[in-house]
């Protein structure tokens, strides 16, 4: 839980350029795995 909180300080502290570029890499990280009964995006 203390991770998260770090992340989200980070997140909300940092650049919007840096919130896309961390956006973005969530987002690919999420659908590099397949969800519960989705197809992973290709």
């Amino acid at each position: 839980m203390n991770e998260f909180k770090r992340c989200m300080n980070v997140f909300t502290h940092s650049p919007f350029q840096v919130r896309l570029m961390l956006l973005n890499m969530l987002c690919d990280w999420v659908s590099g795995k397949p969800q519960q009964g989705e197809k992973p995006k290709p």
